[in-house]
């Protein structure tokens, strides 16, 4: 290989490397963009339900046939399932 080929196939090398990155991480970026959407989401979703939860007489919970677990789940954060 002469020198000119060398640097010719390092330039090659090197050039093909960033265009790889700057297209992966876009990608990347939106996926992870929506894991944490959804993960906000569910949060929400969470949230709104143990409130809805703690708003119900023992009475609503009985007919529900939910009375025995409805305090653990109340007492719940929002990001524990």
């Amino acid at each position: 290989m002469t020198t000119h080929s060398i640097t010719s196939h390092a330039h090659s090398i090197t050039s093909e490397s960033p265009r790889d990155n700057v297209f992966s991480a876009p990608q990347s970026v939106g996926l992870l963009l929506n894991r944490i959407i959804e993960t906000l989401r569910e949060w929400r979703r969470r949230k709104n339900s143990r409130r809805e939860l703690a708003r119900l007489t023992d009475l609503d919970l009985k007919d529900i046939g939910y009375p025995d677990r409805a305090e653990e789940e109340k007492a719940k954060p929002f990001w524990r399932a």
